[in-house]
C-alpha cells in the first residue's frame, strides 16, 4: 500500500512538471463573457469574450468599447487602424498587437502566467507594455462562469 502511495505522488510530481501550463482544472464547453462595471478614466469599458472547448481555452477577445458615439468602432479596431496612436506616443506596439499577444499567452500557458506587476503590467508577454490587470479580472469571471 505505502508503495502504491509512493508511485502516485511521483507520478502527480512528474506531472506537474512535465506539464506547467496545462491546468488539472477542466471548463464548460461554451463562450463566456465579462466587461468592466465602469468606463475608465480614458473613456474605455473593456470587455472578454472566451471561447472554452474540449474543457480548454481556445479563444480570447480582449476588446473594449467607448463611452459615446464619438469613436464608434471597438477599441481592438480603432487601434488596428492607427487611430489609436500608441506608436505615435512612442510605444513599440499598437494596443491591437499587445491585446493580442496578452490573448496568445493565455491560451498558450495557461490563465494563471500572467504574474501582475504590483502596477497590473505583466513582464510575462513579450512585446506587451499595457496593463492587463482587467483582462486578468475579466478572464477570471469568465472561467469562474465556465466551471463544472
Amino acid at each position: 500500500m505505502k508503495r502504491i502511495k509512493v508511485f502516485v505522488c511521483l507520478l502527480l510530481l512528474v506531472q506537474a512538471i512535465l506539464l506547467p501550463g496545462c491546468s488539472l482544472t477542466s471548463y464548460r464547453d461554451g463562450v463566456y463573457t465579462a466587461q468592466a462595471a465602469e468606463f475608465s478614466s480614458s473613456g474605455w469599458k473593456e470587455t472578454l469574450e472566451l471561447t472554452i472547448k474540449h474543457g480548454k481555452i481556445a479563444k480570447i477577445n480582449w476588446d473594449a468599447i467607448y463611452k459615446d458615439d464619438s469613436i464608434p468602432i471597438r477599441k481592438k479596431q480603432y487601434s488596428k487602424s492607427g487611430l489609436y496612436g500608441m506608436l505615435a506616443g512612442g510605444a513599440n506596439n499598437e494596443w491591437y498587437d499587445q491585446a493580442v499577444a496578452a490573448e496568445q499567452f493565455i491560451i498558450e500557458n495557461g490563465p494563471g502566467a500572467l504574474a501582475l506587476t504590483d502596477d497590473g503590467h505583466t513582464d510575462a508577454v513579450a512585446g506587451c507594455s499595457i496593463s492587463v490587470s482587467e483582462l486578468d479580472r475579466l478572464l477570471a469571471d469568465c472561467l469562474k462562469q465556465a466551471q463544472k
